[in-house]
């Protein structure tokens, strides 16, 4: 087994979401500091003087609420595939908030950050958190008629383990069988890490698959009183969401 994770796992990294305020006071952030935030363009931060922007897309262009660009300056780059075009230790602080759980090779860019920035914060749900089943849901694309484990589109799940990030792949066909259904989390809802000089962190691989199984079964152990389980692919859900996702598809198809 992984040495697993402590299992007071998510460790002393976790608490509510931080505001721009609480970053700035938690960590310091000094109003010369140089920042760059990667992959903020969905939401950017507001009250922390942002110097380079980092995603493949401008706030503008975002899908769901574009808004104008507030950073100093905008860099396009694939932090999967390609190295960040900044010099060694460039950036005082460095801020990547709900992005990696979205990429399929989130390794490049923790190395990355790393080598750009003398110091920095990661966010990203807690493992708890994106293991949840949503309720149906007609009309959004993430579940349709379905209900899935977190959001579909993340690809790995977090835990942090004495300051080494761990990086575990999000199985999606292991959460739907019985045994690791669950419908609340009463634990935190995100993981946050902190590092100065250099993430460090752990790659689990699925390519054993009982070793994944086990490393999820030590999470629901160590994890009981938070995890709240239940049938979710059994039977049919609330009649509160059922009626509310009828009148949703209703207006909709108008």
């Amino acid at each position: 087994m992984y040495g697993l994770l402590s299992l007071n796992t998510i460790g002393h990294s976790i608490n509510s979401m931080l505001s721009d305020t609480d970053l700035i006071n938690k960590y310091k952030i000094k109003k010369s500091d140089v920042v760059v935030d990667i992959g903020g363009s969905m939401k950017q931060h507001t009250k922390i003087n942002i110097d380079t922007l980092v995603d493949l897309i401008k706030p503008e262009e975002a899908p769901y609420s574009p808004t104008r660009l507030t950073a100093k300056n905008f860099v396009k780059c694939d932090v999967t595939r390609d190295n960040l075009p900044f010099k060694n230790k460039e950036f005082d602080f460095c801020l990547c908030t709900h992005t990696l759980e979205d990429l399929n090779h989130p390794f490049i860019l923790l190395e990355e950050m790393s080598r750009i920035s003398k110091r920095g914060y990661i966010s990203t749900p807690s493992f708890g958190c994106d293991i949840v089943f949503s309720h149906i849901n007609f009309t959004d694309w993430l579940s349709g008629a379905r209900r899935v484990p977190g959001n579909a589109h993340h690809k790995w799940l977090f835990l942090n383990d004495n300051n080494t990030m761990v990086v575990i792949p999000k199985n999606f066909p292991l959460l739907y069988t019985s045994e690791f259904q669950a419908v609340g989390w009463k634990g935190e809802p995100e993981l946050e890490y902190y590092w100065e000089g250099k993430i460090i962190y752990k790659e689990m691989k699925d390519v054993n698959f009982h070793k994944l199984i086990d490393l999820y079964r030590d999470f629901y152990k160590a994890h009981t009183k938070e995890i709240v389980k239940g049938r979710v692919l059994y039977f049919i859900d609330s009649p509160y969401y059922l009626l509310k996702e009828n009148v949703k598809l209703l207006f909709k198809r108008k």
